[in-house]
């Protein structure tokens, strides 16, 4: 399972902050999207960094309910891909020793960093690339998005 994450800080009305993830099934060659979501953050978001975590974090819920659905049907469980064009969130996720000074961003993280020591790897993409871009930027070419699906 492959997860695609991106999300804006403040950007929208009232400074509000939105996200946006993608969850797809790919052999490599061809890319199924089973989920996706671009809504606006529900919590109180005090950094571009807290947004993009939680966009992560959300996004890679979604990705585990999947690969333990998978895993019952194909009795194996499938390695989880984020992918994220965030180098703060990857470089907290997989340094262990970064504490965020809020409390509510530093549980988020060690909940992701627990993740990425069952199967699941966090990856940075340039913005460009990242397929989740057109979820919540305005003006986005589609592109990168139906490459990937095809």
């Amino acid at each position: 399972a492959v997860v695609s994450t991106q999300s804006t800080g403040g950007n929208l009305a009232g400074y509000k902050s939105g996200s946006g993830f993608l969850v797809y099934v790919t052999d490599g060659r061809k890319s199924n999207l089973v989920s996706f979501s671009c809504t606006k953050v529900k919590r109180v978001v005090k950094s571009v960094f807290a947004a993009e975590l939680y966009s992560v974090s959300e996004g890679l819920g979604y990705a585990v309910i999947l690969r333990s659905f998978l895993s019952e049907i194909f009795g194996r469980s499938p390695f989880i891909t984020v992918w994220t064009d965030s180098r703060q969130v990857m470089d907290a996720v997989c340094k262990l020793s970064s504490v965020p000074q809020d409390k509510a961003v530093m549980l988020e993280l060690r909940e992701v960093q627990e993740f990425t020591q069952s199967g699941v790897e966090v990856c940075w993409i340039p913005s460009k690339m990242n397929p989740a871009d057109v979820l919540t930027k305005k003006g986005v070419a589609t592109d990168c998005l139906l490459d990937t699906l095809r």
